[in-house]
């Protein structure tokens, strides 16, 4: 699991809200943020055969290697991947980092395909060729 997060807006009935402080106050939680991270994770793994099905048509179409998590795309990496003839198809369910030293040239090279679910930190540029691959 990643300790990278993210911050979002939640809106709650003031209801649900005083549950949840109940549950705060004998303990149960540390605070409301660890009840909400507690009630995704208990949804997520009580879903988790929804998201491997949402991802295997995509794998297997294509030959591509899903990672759930985050994904980090190193120049040396790549430029591995083209000394060997190679190409990376990947389907990332989380967040993919792309280092800012790839050039253009070697990201096409060597990446075919690349499919989002989440956050990608790359330059302007690579952006603009993932998002043309979609």
């Amino acid at each position: 699991m990643s300790t990278e997060t993210e911050k979002i807006t939640l809106n709650l009935s003031v209801v649900e809200l005083a549950q949840i402080d109940v549950l705060i106050d004998q303990g149960i939680y540390a605070n409301r943020s660890d009840f909400i991270r507690a009630a995704i994770r208990k949804n997520i793994e009580m879903n988790r055969d929804t998201i491997e099905q949402a991802l295997t048509p995509i794998a297997t179409k294509k030959s591509i290697t899903t990672i759930i998590g985050i994904q980090k795309i190193s120049k040396k990496n790549l430029e591995s991947l083209a000394r060997n003839q190679e190409t990376l198809k990947l389907s990332i369910i989380g967040m993919l980092v792309v280092d800012n030293d790839i050039t253009t040239e070697l990201f096409e090279q060597t990446v075919e395909y690349v499919f989002i679910r989440g956050k990608l930190l790359a330059s302007p540029e690579i952006k603009a060729i993932i998002d043309n691959m979609n």
